[in-house]
């Protein structure tokens, strides 16, 4: 075997560190680059969604302020021939109506009205500034009323030193206007990550933005939004740590091929030196007496513990950003979630409107009123739901304005029993879960004999703090085809059939994962039964 000597073995580490020193240096820059792009992407899908949710919001603002000041019979009783008292009352159920709709958009919209022929200016939403910005507020519509200046279109104002975007109409000396704070309609994106000297405007700012750090331009007229966007955030921003760690890692290989270098030499009269004396000795030797041996002291073991050392504290901190990547599934999830609750949601929202129209033509107007009662009911429900949980008694009377709609849609008898104990009424389930079965059971179920459809809705206490609920009717059941695959939940899509439930068993395992059970069979005596317990 060729031998070198310590300084040719030397002299070869000096020369592996030239190419060591080029590749860390192409490494970190490709690095940079990419944890740069990384960022601006993470960024850029932030505010695209802030974006889309936004001018869908604002949308629906002045379509809402528009059809109020134009068509809502509520704003005909300001007029010169009304008295204070008609005045009042309209300017009441105004609130009220504003109020309705804040529930979807929120409370840090204000809403003002201004009848100019009678001087009548109230705030039609409960205030949250205080009465000097109001006052501004107030002389500023009158103003452009005054003046004609009143646009269809979102404008900024300013009042008290701060920035405001506002919507109004103006029809027949009537005039509707919507008010939002930029910080309120900017507080979504507060949350994002954008380094110590980051920042977020709507108008470009004067000053470059600091070293390490980009601005992002979003247009505003590219997703329909009435401003655009600038923000200053840091060029490694939530990936920093990473790259820092990845920066060290590569300097700590470097520094290594130079320690290595001075170690050699230091081993060399220390170790190596009396290694080959001893090495030597041991040629020399013919023979070894039985019994006798030679005990030889493993360096390496203090420096192989502390490089498991070393590694141990590199798998912690690989495991700490494992759990920020796991934590980011987490929302994927949870943005998964609320859009398989959004696929459930517009079922026959036409149809109740069309059934309406239909009873009011043949001056059924009870049936009418009751219709409208349920269907507001049951449409509220629909557009506050917006969380992962709601009470179990919600969700049971959610159903029955369901069925109750769906008998004066009809005209058919649904017969439905509840069977709930009291100390339930608070659990927690999934929102829009259990109406899917009772759907499906509507939409498939068909009874034997011209019976009327009967369905039931039993809920127990189960084992471990679970709560076991289960739906049954009395139809022809699930076919061994659809049943076997529910029980194996696999996804269901012939012809559209039973495609809500695929849905719930999708959203069950995103929001429990293993920690619920689900089980679909017919009952002896007929009928589809659905067991869960959550």
């Amino acid at each position: 075997m060729r031998s070198y000597s310590v300084v040719q073995v030397l002299r070869k580490t000096l020369y592996l560190a030239v190419p060591v020193v080029i590749v860390f240096a192409i490494v970190s820059w490709f690095s940079f680059a990419e944890i740069r792009k990384q960022n601006t992407l993470a960024v850029r899908n932030s505010v695209g969604i802030y974006q889309a949710e936004t001018a869908h919001r604002l949308g629906a603002i002045q379509h809402f302020v528009q059809w109020t000041v134009v068509h809502d019979p509520i704003l005909d009783s300001f007029d010169t021939d009304k008295h204070m008292g008609d005045f009042r009352k309209a300017s009441d159920e105004l609130r009220l109506r504003v109020s309705d709709m804040q529930y979807s958009t929120g409370s840090e919209y204000q809403y003002f009205f201004y009848w100019d022929e009678g001087d009548i200016f109230f705030n039609a939403s409960a205030l949250n500034l205080d009465y000097e910005t109001y006052k501004e507020i107030r002389e500023k519509i009158t103003k452009d009323v005054a003046s004609d200046s009143i646009r269809s279109s979102w404008k900024p104002y300013e009042f008290k030193e701060k920035s405001y975007m506002g919507y109004g109409i103006t029809y027949d000396h009537r005039t509707f206007v919507a008010l939002v704070s930029l910080d309120d309609l900017l507080s979504p994106l507060a949350t994002m990550t954008l380094g110590e000297y980051g920042g977020i405007d709507v108008e470009e700012p004067s000053l470059s933005p600091r070293l390490f750090y980009d601005r992002l331009y979003f247009p505003g007229d590219e997703v329909s939004l009435p401003f655009s966007i600038y923000i200053d955030t840091e060029i490694i921003g939530n990936f920093g740590r990473l790259f820092v760690l990845m920066f060290f890692v590569f300097l700590a290989a470097l520094m290594l091929t130079f320690i290595m270098g001075g170690y050699v030499l230091v081993s060399y009269k220390k170790v190596i030196l009396p290694i080959k004396i001893f090495s030597k000795g041991l040629s020399e030797m013919s023979s070894v007496d039985e019994g006798e041996g030679i005990v030889l002291t493993d360096s390496k073991v203090q420096e192989l513990n502390q490089i498991n050392d070393q590694f141990k504290n590199l798998i912690h901190e690989i495991t700490r950003l494992r759990i920020d990547i796991y934590e980011a599934e987490l929302d994927k999830n949870r943005f998964m979630v609320h859009f398989l609750q959004q696929q459930i949601k517009p079922h026959f929202y036409l149809n109740c409107l069309t059934t309406i129209d239909s009873m009011v033509s043949l001056g059924d107007i009870t049936a009418a009123q009751n219709m409208l009662k349920f269907t507001s009911k049951y449409f509220r429900y629909l557009f506050q739901v917006d969380m992962n949980f709601v009470p179990l008694i919600n969700e049971l009377d959610h159903i029955e304005d369901y069925l109750t709609i769906q008998n004066l849609r009809l005209g058919q008898v649904i017969e439905y029993t509840k069977s709930v104990p009291k100390a339930l009424y608070q659990r927690d389930v999934p929102p829009l879960l259990l109406i899917t079965f009772v759907e499906n059971s509507l939409k498939h179920a068909k009874p034997k004999g011209g019976e009327n459809l009967k369905i039931w809705i039993d809920c127990a206490e189960g084992a471990g703090d679970k709560t076991k609920i289960v739906i049954r009717d009395n139809g022809q059941g699930f076919s061994p085809k659809i049943l076997d695959k529910i029980q194996n939940r696999e996804s269901i899509t012939e012809m559209g059939n039973h495609v809500g439930i695929t849905n719930c068993i999708r959203r069950l395992e995103l929001l429990y994962g293993d920690a619920f059970d689900f089980a679909a069979d017919n009952l002896k005596e007929g009928g589809a039964r659905i067991t869960l317990r959550l």
